[in-house]
C-alpha cells in the first residue's frame, strides 16, 4: 500500500483529501503543520507528499526547502496545493523541486489523476535507478577484482598480459558495452558487445573514433563531460544517444571510473554503457497515457458545465425571440445567437463523447442499415466535387452499440474524407463486411483482437493522404491539419470505437489517399 503524507493546517482540507485518497487504496497520513510533517518524514518516509502553501509558521515552500535539503528525503515527490491566485507561486514551487502544483478548489478526478501519475513516475524512476545501480555494481565488482589482479602482477609482464586478456574475455562476453581509455583520453579497447552494437571495427572506434557514433546533438556535451572528467580524474555518469548498427539511435547511460596504480599513478579510465531506450520509452508512454487521461477528465468537466451554460443561453434567446417583433434587426441578432449557441453545444457534446461522459443507450444495430439511413445527410455533408460510393451488404450480423455514437463516427469519417479531397474532386468509398478472427490467423493487425466474430467498416478516400508524422498524431485531441476546425473529430471517433471494444487502423500515403478501418465485435453467429 502506497503512503501519502498530506500537510495542511485546515482540518477540513485534511479531511477532504483523506476522503478522496483513502477509498482508492492509499494510506493517508495527515499532518496539520509543517514541523509535524518533517518529524513524520524522519520516522517513516512516504511515497508522495501533498502540502498546502499557505500555512502559519513554516509555510509549504520552507517545508519543501528543508525536505529537499535532507539527503534521505530529497527524492520524495512533492505536490503543492494552494488557493492563491499568485501566478509566481507555481514557478517558485517547481524551482524548489516540487513535481506539480494543484490550485484550489480542485476536482476529485484531477487530484487522483495527478497523484497516480507522479506515484507511477516515481516508481519508474526508482526501477530505472535500481537497474542501473545493479548493473553498475556488477561491473564495479568486476573492475575491482581486475584492478587487484593487475596490482598483484605489476612486476610480471606475462602475468599482466594474462590478466588483461582475462578482462577482455569478460568484457567481450558481457551484454554491457565496455571500453578502456588511457591517460591521454584515447580509447584503447572496446568490447565485442560495443563493436556489435555500433557495427564498426576496433580501428574505427579507437582513439576518439567512438564519438562518430554519438548523436550530433549530444556529441559536444558528451565530449565535454568526458574530457573534463579525465582532467580532474573523477568518475562520471551521463546519458546520450548512440547510433546502432541499423542506423537507429539508442539512449545509453555511460559511466566511467578512473584507473589508478597502487602508488597513485593515473592509468586512464574504464567504463560501461547500458541501453536504457526501452525503459525511457515505457516511462514516456506511461506519462503520455496519464496526460491524455487527465485531459479527458478536464474536457468532460468543462463540456458538462459549458453545455449547461449554453442551455440557459438558448432558453433566454428563445424567450427574447418570442418577445421581439418579426422583421426587427434585434430578432435577427437573437437568431444568430441561437445558431452560434447550438454549434457550441455540438462542440461540447463532442468533448463529452471524447471524455466518455456521454454514455447513451446501447442496442442491437444493423450497421449497413444505419449507413443507408444516413445516405441523404451524408450526400449533403460532402463536397460537390466528391462521389460517395456505398458497398453495404444486407446480410451482415448485428452489433451492440449506441446508434447516436455510431452515426457520429460515420459522419466524422465521411466529412474528414471530403475535406481531404477538397475541391480537386475524387471518390469516397464506405464498405462494410464481416469476418471471424482466430489467434492462428496470419494477420498481424487481427492478432490484436480476441477470438470471435467482427464487423469491418472501411472509409477510403482518394484525397491528399498523410505523412507518417501526421498519421501518428491524428487521434491527438486539438491536433488538426486543416486551416479551420477544432481537432476533435478523430479523437471522438477513437473514443467511441474504444468504448465499443473496437480497434481502428489507418493506412495512408501522401498524394494517394487514406483508408480508415474500424473492427467492431458483433453478435455471435448461430452454431451450424
Amino acid at each position: 500500500m502506497q503512503t501519502i503524507l498530506v500537510v495542511d493546517d485546515e482540518s477540513a482540507s485534511l479531511r477532504l483529501v483523506t476522503q478522496i485518497l483513502a477509498p482508492e487504496g492509499y494510506r493517508v497520513c495527515p499532518a496539520d503543520s509543517a514541523a509535524l510533517a518533517l518529524s513524520s518524514v524522519a520516522s517513516q518516509s512516504p511515497d508522495l507528499i501533498l502540502v498546502d502553501v499557505g500555512m502559519p509558521g513554516m509555510n509549504g515552500f520552507e517545508f519543501c526547502r528543508r525536505l529537499k535539503a535532507r539527503k534521505e528525503s530529497a527524492a520524495i515527490p512533492v505536490i503543492f496545493v494552494s488557493g492563491s491566485t499568485d501566478t509566481k507561486a507555481p514557478v517558485e514551487g517547481l524551482a524548489l523541486g516540487a513535481v506539480d502544483f494543484i490550485a484550489k478548489p480542485f476536482r476529485r478526478e484531477e487530484l487522483l489523476a495527478r497523484v497516480q501519475t507522479h506515484l507511477e513516475l516515481s516508481r519508474l524512476r526508482g526501477d530505472l535507478e535500481a537497474q542501473v545501480a545493479e548493473r553498475t555494481a556488477e561491473l564495479g565488482a568486476a573492475i575491482v577484482r581486475l584492478q587487484h589482479e593487475i596490482a598483484d602482477r605489476t612486476q610480471a609482464e606475462e602475468a599482466l598480459k594474462e590478466s588483461e586478456q582475462r578482462f577482455r574475455n569478460m568484457a567481450d562476453t558481457s551484454p554491457v558495452l565496455i571500453w578502456v581509455a588511457g591517460p591521454d583520453k584515447l580509447c584503447t579497447f572496446l568490447s565485442k558487445s560495443w563493436l556489435d552494437f555500433t557495427g564498426r571495427t576496433m580501428e574505427q572506434e579507437s582513439g576518439f573514433g567512438w564519438a562518430q557514433s554519438v548523436h550530433p546533438q549530444d556529441r559536444d556535451r558528451c565530449l565535454a563531460i568526458y574530457s573534463s572528467s579525465f582532467d580532474m580524474q573523477r568518475p562520471f555518469k551521463m546519458e546520450y544517444r548512440l547510433r546502432r548498427s541499423d542506423g537507429d539511435y539508442r539512449w545509453v547511460v555511460a559511466e566511467g571510473v578512473p584507473r589508478m596504480q597502487p602508488v597513485g599513478g593515473f592509468l586512464g579510465y574504464i567504463g560501461s554503457c547500458v541501453d536504457i531506450t526501452d525503459i525511457r520509452k515505457a516511462q514516456e508512454e506511461t506519462f503520455g497515457r496519464d496526460r491524455v487521461e487527465s485531459l479527458r477528465v478536464l474536457a468532460g468537466g468543462i463540456a458538462h458545465d459549458f453545455t449547461n451554460l449554453m442551455g440557459a443561453l438558448l432558453a433566454a434567446a428563445e424567450v427574447a425571440e418570442t418577445e421581439t417583433p418579426e422583421g426587427s434587426s434585434a430578432r435577427e441578432e437573437i437568431q444568430t445567437i441561437k445558431i452560434v449557441a447550438k454549434r457550441a453545444v455540438e462542440m461540447a457534446r463532442e468533448l463529452m463523447i471524447y471524455a466518455d461522459r456521454d454514455k447513451g443507450n446501447v442496442e442491437l444495430l444493423d450497421l449497413s442499415q444505419l449507413v443507408e439511413d444516413m445516405a441523404a445527410i451524408l450526400a449533403t455533408s460532402i463536397s460537390k466535387c466528391c462521389v460517395l460510393i456505398r458497398d453495404l451488404p444486407k446480410d451482415l450480423p448485428d452489433m451492440w452499440g449506441n446508434p447516436t455514437h455510431m452515426r457520429q463516427v460515420i459522419m466524422n469519417l465521411i466529412i474528414n474524407a471530403s475535406e481531404a479531397i477538397g475541391e480537386t474532386g475524387g471518390t469516397i468509398h464506405i464498405r462494410a463486411s464481416s469476418f471471424t478472427h482466430e489467434q492462428q490467423s496470419d494477420s498481424k493487425r487481427a492478432n490484436m483482437l480476441p477470438d470471435g466474430d467482427y464487423l469491418k467498416l472501411e472509409v477510403s478516400d482518394s484525397g491528399c493522404g498523410m505523412t507518417d508524422e501526421q498519421r501518428m498524431r491524428i487521434f491527438d485531441p486539438i491536433f488538426t491539419t486543416k486551416g479551420k476546425g477544432h481537432g476533435l473529430g478523430l479523437a471522438v471517433v477513437q473514443g467511441i470505437v474504444d468504448s465499443h471494444s473496437g480497434v481502428i487502423n489507418v493506412m495512408s500515403t501522401p498524394g494517394q489517399g487514406t483508408t480508415f478501418e474500424i473492427l467492431l465485435p458483433c453478435v455471435q453467429k448461430p452454431a451450424g
